[in-house]
């Protein structure tokens, strides 16, 4: 159907923006419209982790900046576990990887930033992109398939005035409880509901109380004052997490008066000055879609995955649904690929999202661990038995090993970089194991077909730089190494190319790393993931490579030029 522009992003959180960002990079318009008139000011996500980074960088977005925006790694480098944010604690952990030896397997380490701040630096580059036109305070009131492409209806949502707009495809990005989904009949499966939280963000400077102790998140195990703080910022911004039950209260027995003693006792100071800024309820779920598009709609971020938010995976694992999709669409747009390379993002990002989920159970379910610890197994003998335990905490013989057994819950670096991918599109890639077989922390650096191109530090002249900055985010190319043959340096196909020794050198050697011999090569998709590895001693170098383009566009081969 002919109609400018070809996309319609609905939702303008991080998955939104960042999926407009991608398609602008590659040439493809979009519309994006959000019901909210302006950026929430509540803090919500705060783990922004290294492949977000990663892909922020890519787009244009200055990763350094970025990281500046948030916590600085000794305040949001610590988790402690504690009966009151004053006292006693029982134990800390490092919370994932912050430090300077993170940078051996990527450039920008996991930073702790609010997540309205995160929204605002990419909707600064949304409005400053011509191909992107954001339209807040807008929704879609319904979507019709039709030979060709969608029509939406797009309405004001102050006014009630609607239009219709026809659209090649749409991406629903609006968030865990996406009408979009709903509208399309696509369901959820797994548990709806685990527990239920009362979300209070309030504002305090908490400095001196936690100077001795920094950290970013504060586990508290006082039987009358349990939850979890939030410190998005020591000295201003703060949430409490706290259970309640909606068969016998409801949101609004949390007002204002009622949070601000929760937050005192939580804080364990009953004269502490403190602004109640927003009080919300939400239900911790683990739902994946049944399915992640309905025919020319598809759903990324929150509205395709709920995830326990034990772990921080779940606006990263969006911002990778983000990077998968937008390439295939684009290239689809622009007739490069076939319709068929479509099915590929649910059969690469759905078993990404379980995996993330499963973890992110397995860690809500550890903490347990440390509640029946410190509380007994008798809910009635509760304060009884945690008072006794605080009167000799260096008596809890068990306490040691029951907090390190939470420490997968806050190193997840392998899960943040280390994911791969197979399908249909990645010939030769390997099934992926059950989640439970997966490593959480210990990342180990792969060449083979479906992962990511590991970051190294490498020499362009000059200049040290990543392996990721020799990859184009909008178009395929080709690390070849040091002897790789003439062969692969083909015209007519739209490749970088890029020659270990001569375009870049240092950081790693090319056959122990990547397996392969000297005249060896790997090519390289636009989301860093790699489609196919070369020997270099093909009959044909040329052909070999077209072939594999082929595969990974899923297109006839002749039809590469």
């Amino acid at each position: 159907m002919t109609h400018d522009p070809p996309v319609l992003i609905i939702g303008a959180g991080p998955a939104g923006q960042l999926s407009a960002l991608s398609l602008a990079r590659h040439g493809i318009a979009c519309d994006v419209i959000d019901r909210r008139v302006e950026i929430g000011a509540a803090p919500k996500a705060h783990a922004v982790n290294a492949r977000t980074l990663e892909i922020c960088q890519r787009l244009g977005i200055d990763a350094q900046d970025l990281r500046a925006q948030g916590a600085s790694a000794n305040d949001g480098g610590w988790v402690r576990f504690m009966g009151t944010l004053s006292g006693p604690e029982f134990g800390v952990l490092p919370y994932e990887r912050q430090d300077n030896a993170a940078l051996a397997h990527t450039p920008y380490p996991l930073s702790n930033i609010p997540q309205p701040k995160f929204e605002a630096v990419l909707e600064a580059h949304v409005r400053a992109e011509p191909l992107v036109r954001l339209r807040r305070g807008t929704q879609c009131a319904g979507i019709k398939t039709v030979d060709g492409g969608v029509i939406a209806t797009i309405e004001d949502c102050s006014t009630g005035i609607a239009r219709t707009c026809t659209y090649d495809y749409v991406i629903a990005a609006d968030g865990a409880g996406s009408q979009t989904r709903d509208a399309l009949g696509i369901a959820m499966e797994g548990p709806e509901v685990l527990e239920n939280f009362i979300t209070i963000h309030f504002e305090a400077d908490l400095r001196s109380i936690t100077d001795a102790r920094t950290g970013v998140l504060y586990f508290l195990f006082d039987p009358d004052n349990a939850g979890v703080l939030i410190a998005y910022d020591r000295a201003r911004t703060w949430v409490l997490m706290h259970t309640y039950d909606p068969q016998s209260e409801t949101l609004a027995d949390f007002d204002a008066q009622r949070c601000a003693a929760l937050v005192r006792g939580a804080v364990g100071a009953s004269e502490l000055e403190l602004s109640i800024k927003n009080i919300s309820s939400w239900a911790m779920s683990a739902q994946i879609a049944s399915s992640y598009r309905k025919g020319r709609v598809f759903l990324v971020g929150d509205a395709a995955h709920r995830f326990p938010p034990s772990g921080g995976l779940g606006l990263n694992t969006g911002a990778g649904d983000a990077q998968n999709l937008t390439w295939k669409l684009a290239a689809v747009i622009k007739g490069e690929a076939s319709l068929d390379l479509l099915d590929t993002y649910e059969s690469e990002r759905q078993p990404i999202a379980r995996i993330n989920s499963e973890q992110s159970l397995t860690n809500a379910a550890k903490i347990i661990d440390l509640f029946i610890l410190l509380h007994g197994l008798d809910p009635t003998k509760a304060s009884e038995h945690y008072a006794a335990l605080c009167a000799n905490p260096s008596g809890i013989d068990a306490l040691p090993d029951v907090v390190e057994a939470q420490r997968p819950h806050f190193d997840s670096f392998n899960l943040q970089i280390g994911y791969r991918y197979a399908s249909a599109a990645l010939p030769g890639a390997e099934p992926l194991p059950a989640a439970s077989a997966i490593e959480t922390s210990a990342f180990h650096p792969q060449w083979d077909v479906g992962a990511h191109v590991p970051h190294y530090w490498v020499t362009q002249g000059a200049t040290t730089t990543s392996t990721y900055s020799l990859l184009p985010m909008n178009r395929f190319s080709l690390l070849v190494g040091p002897q790789a043959p003439d062969a692969f340096k083909v015209g007519g196909m739209d490749l970088d190319i890029r020659r270990k020794g001569c375009d870049f050198d240092g950081g790693f050697d090319w056959c122990d790393a990547t397996g392969l011999p000297a005249s060896g090569a790997v090519l390289v998709r636009p989301d860093g993931h790699i489609a196919a590895r070369f020997s270099g001693t093909e009959n044909d170098p040329e052909l070999a490579l077209r072939a594999a383009l082929a595969n990974a566009l899923m297109v006839q081969p002749g039809s590469i030029s």
